[in-house]
């Protein structure tokens, strides 16, 4: 079975052993709790789920086609001159479909 926790109780055994046997066995009840501490940690980090590591390239794609679509659909929507509101809708609209797609990664984090 392995060590789900390091008990208080067990550090301070160790440090009460070590009082008691002296020096000579310091190095010996040193290395034998690092080994106890490193075999709880290893147990957790086996039964913790693995998390992936490195870019979102999907939130990264969105993001950079957001930005090249930006570009355009400004342009059209203000080659007239008129009004800023055609524009404040664009970019409203882009800033709430990467919001949107960044709230469902939260809520997917937190489910996992």
């Amino acid at each position: 079975m392995e060590p789900q926790k390091l008990e208080r109780d067990e550090v301070a055994a160790a440090m009460a052993a070590q009082r008691e046997l002296g020096p000579q066995y310091e190095l010996a009840i040193a290395e034998s709790l690092v080994g106890r501490v490193n075999a709880v940690i290893d147990a957790k980090l086996a039964a913790s789920p693995a998390k992936r590591s490195g870019p979102d390239w999907a939130q990264m794609s969105l993001g950079l086609g957001s930005l090249a679509l930006s570009v355009p659909l400004a342009a059209v929507v203000t080659r007239d001159g008129s009004s800023t509101a055609p524009l404040l809708l664009v970019f409203g609209l882009i800033a709430f479909i990467n919001l949107a797609y960044a709230l469902s990664k939260s809520v997917a984090r937190k489910r996992d």
